[in-house]
């Protein structure tokens, strides 16, 4: 019975394959249309358990993708998520990734609904993306795409180098564990001597005004430096770089302190541990060699580390393409530390996840 939640994911994925093909008929100077869709079975082994549940996670993820656009000037997109979950038991449900629609007009772009924002220039933490999706430093590229946007209305001025957005975020749709409110935030970007710098303000309902910045700069051919601050009841600060060699290899290290407030702490910090610090270093190359049989394998491994209580976890991936629809890959995860440690406390030894995936 749990699993008739996927047929309407299913039909969307339908309707956008059969609208997508019309479209191309009669009507293809007035609409743009794309679409896409994603099957992933992902089974992650716990070792080592120290609490009394199953050893195995098996998740089967469809994500259909639709978007279309008329004369350039309005849009509308949508993304879901329909998962099946069999752990302690079977859990199937069906999630909205994004939804909006959008009004072009000028130098202004209007969107309403459920939309991904990226305010942040972090890459496994943030401190300024207040209505980003939360960055999870032991999977920062979000690899099975459960991240779901904000639901808001949102105005955008670009003239030039100067970009300025305003919105309005309602947690009225929000799942009641989370942690977020009606938010209304603004944004000024503008690229200046190099520097794509932004300042980022505004005021959680019920809660403290905030402000801050970002910056990014690139220098050279292989560097990059990316920072923010923001003051949200207390300041936190972070600061990063990426750099790239010739051979391809891409290495990314980042310094965070957070405060320990309600707003900036992780589940596994208790409230009197104070400020904590911590550090990311991650290594990886997308393509192994440029020889055949080695272009489709990709690797890469971090490590991610609470400075403040000395617990850390390494993680590391490996990927393989065959093809251009099908996908094989292996993600791991280690922590060590005290078992009062936010990363010791892990209720297992290890995490190894396994799994497939198809993409349209």
């Amino acid at each position: 019975m749990d699993r008739m939640a996927m047929l309407p994911i299913l039909f969307l994925a339908a309707c956008a394959a059969l609208y997508a093909q019309n479209a191309q008929t009669g009507e293809e100077s007035r609409f743009d249309t794309r679409y896409s869709i994603g099957v992933i079975d992902d089974a992650t082994f716990y070792g080592n358990l120290r609490a009394p549940l199953p050893a195995v996670l098996n998740q089967v993820l469809v994500e259909p993708a639709f978007d279309v656009r008329y004369r350039d000037r309005w849009s509308f997109s949508s993304s879901l998520i329909g998962s099946t979950t069999t752990y302690s038991d079977n859990f199937t449900q069906l999630r909205v990734k994004e939804t909006y629609g959008g009004l072009s007009a000028g130098d202004f772009d209007f969107t309403l609904g459920r939309k991904m924002l990226r305010w942040g220039t972090g890459y496994a933490f943030t401190a300024a993306g207040v209505l980003d999706p939360p960055r999870v430093a032991t999977d920062p590229t979000d690899r099975l795409n459960l991240n779901e946007g904000r639901d808001m209305v949102k105005a955008d001025w670009v003239r030039g180098q100067h970009a300025l957005s305003v919105a309005w975020s309602t947690a009225a749709l929000a799942p009641g564990q989370s942690n977020l409110h009606d938010t209304t935030a603004l944004r000024y970007n503008v690229l200046v001597r190099g520097f794509d710098a932004s300042l980022i303000a505004g005021d959680d309902r019920g809660g403290d005004a905030f402000g801050g910045m970002t910056f990014t700069r690139v220098v050279g051919q292989a560097w990059e430096l990316h920072g923010e601050a923001m003051w949200r009841e207390q300041a936190a600060a972070l600061l990063g770089a990426k750099y790239t060699t010739s051979y391809g290899v891409t290495f990314i290290g980042e310094f965070y302190t957070p405060p320990n407030t309600p707003y900036f702490r992780d589940p596994g910090v208790s409230p009197s541990a104070g400020r904590q610090r911590y550090a990311f270093l991650r290594a990886g190359k997308d393509r192994l060699r440029e020889l055949p049989g080695w272009k489709q394998w990709g690797v890469d491994g971090s490590v991610v580390a609470n400075l403040s209580d000395r617990s850390y976890t390494a993680v590391f991936d490996v990927s393989r393409w065959f093809g251009n629809r099908f996908s094989a890959y292996v993600h791991g995860e280690i922590p060590a530390g005290d078992k009062t440690s936010e990363y010791g406390s892990a209720p297992y030894s290890t995490a190894i996840s396994a799994g497939v995936s198809f993409h349209l």
